[in-house]
């Protein structure tokens, strides 16, 4: 092997790599691929073509990144919007049927999980997976913070510059400049 190959094998981490191609195929993969941005090789997609990505954004590894067109019988038109310079960490799921959007600014801890839908439970006779979807709408305003392990879903818009604490709830909206905990 050569000194060359070596030294690129030693200095650079596979994901690194790996990104390389990846970056090509985001880029026709997604509705928009800001420039700058980077998605890791190694997160999980349903529906990139309903995801528009900002400048300098990051999306790590163990992501589950899913734009959900069909559910059972429903149908859905969804879209998810990620401002520019975003951070979302290790192991989060953003799932969308209808609208999700982030903006510009903000950090998602890891762990996170974020959905604009949740499942009816009117018939108690039939499985969580055979209810309907309900679906609503996520909006994180500008320069917020979500902490690790949250969890936001349902029809929430959070203010900007708001913090939301780790391993939170939030299933109502939160308002700027505002701290949630719990």
């Amino acid at each position: 092997m050569t000194r060359f190959v070596r030294f690129m094998l030693q200095s650079l981490r596979m994901e690194t790599l790996l990104s390389i191609p990846y970056r090509w195929m985001y880029r026709v993969a997604f509705r928009q691929f800001g420039a700058g941005s980077f998605v890791s090789p190694f997160i999980q997609s349903v529906g990139l073509d309903c995801v528009s990505l900002g400048s300098r954004s990051r999306i790590s590894r163990n992501t589950r990144l899913l734009a959900l067109k069909a559910y059972g019988a429903q149908v859905f038109a969804p879209q998810i919007t990620i401002g520019n310079n975003v951070s979302v960490g290790f192991g989060c799921t953003l799932s969308c049927v209808n609208r999700l959007d982030i903006g510009h600014d903000v950090t998602i801890g890891d762990n996170v999980y974020i959905a604009d839908s949740h499942h009816e439970y009117s018939d108690p006779q039939k499985g969580i997976l055979a209810q309907p979807l309900l679906t609503g709408k996520i909006s994180i305003g500008r320069g917020a913070w979500i902490g690790y392990g949250a969890f936001v879903a349902g029809d929430v818009s959070i203010g900007e510059h708001a913090v939301i604490g780790a391993n939170s709830v939030v299933t109502r909206s939160v308002a700027g400049l505002a701290a949630h905990a719990g």
